[in-house]
């Protein structure tokens, strides 16, 4: 048997040490904070945002289980939480395990460098995507970015070319997301649900029409080389 780490083998290593659960909206790590240790997901889902100077949230990431944060402060590469991280969903229950130990761990286990290595292209990935949403000056140019960032970072398929963003967002967290109002970013979703591209209601979940949306984006994409040129 080689050295790949299991699902199993991970979940046993998690379930040694402490576990700590927080409400939604509870901070677990305060931007600028030294965290106690390395905190890994085990159910819910966290948000990472900053604040803006009028004090405005500004969301730059979601973790769902197996996802391990502040993570450049894990790998030694600030001496601090760079952005806070709070409890998403109604209940987050995280592993706090002392950073070297995790960092050891890792090393010691090729598979998981890998799994670690696919994350963190998925996170720059989807930075690059809300980077592209926030430089667009129209409001449907941030939505579709923002989704597409959605439909890579937190994308269930269900069907082909068909989405589920998996994630419980309102109107306001769109905002968030895209820097618009909260009547703006639910004036822009309704249109695309009125197109097609997106489907939702009370208590349903986000659905992408993945080649629609795409279209879209590729549509603009030409459109601002055409500017460009």
């Amino acid at each position: 048997m080689t050295d790949l780490l299991t699902i199993k083998q991970f979940q046993d290593y998690l379930s040694q040490h402490q576990q700590k659960t927080f409400k939604k909206g509870e901070i677990i790590v305060f931007q600028g904070e030294v965290p106690r240790g390395a905190f890994i997901v085990k159910s819910g889902v966290v948000k990472a945002y900053n604040l803006s100077t009028n004090g405005d949230e500004k969301p730059v990431a979601f973790y769902g289980p197996d996802s391990n944060f502040p993570g450049p402060w894990v790998y030694g590469k600030m001496a601090n939480s760079t952005y806070y991280y709070e409890a998403f969903t109604t209940e987050v229950t995280v592993y706090l395990i002392p950073r070297d130990e995790f960092v050891r761990f890792i090393k010691s286990r090729p598979q998981f460098i890998y799994q670690e290595l696919e994350r963190f292209i998925t996170d720059e990935v989807g930075k690059s995507m809300r980077l592209n949403a926030l430089q667009h000056s129209k409001a449907n140019d941030k939505l579709l970015y923002t989704l597409h960032y959605l439909s890579l970072s937190h994308g269930k398929t269900i069907a082909p070319q068909k989405i589920e963003i998996t994630l419980d967002l309102t109107h306001q967290d769109f905002a968030n997301l895209t820097g618009l109002t909260r009547e703006t970013a639910a004036t822009e979703l309704n249109k695309l649900k009125k197109a097609n591209i997106i489907e939702y209601g009370k208590g349903k979940a986000y659905t992408l029409d993945l080649a629609k949306l795409m279209k879209l984006l590729n549509d603009e994409y030409i459109a601002d080389l055409n500017i460009k040129l």
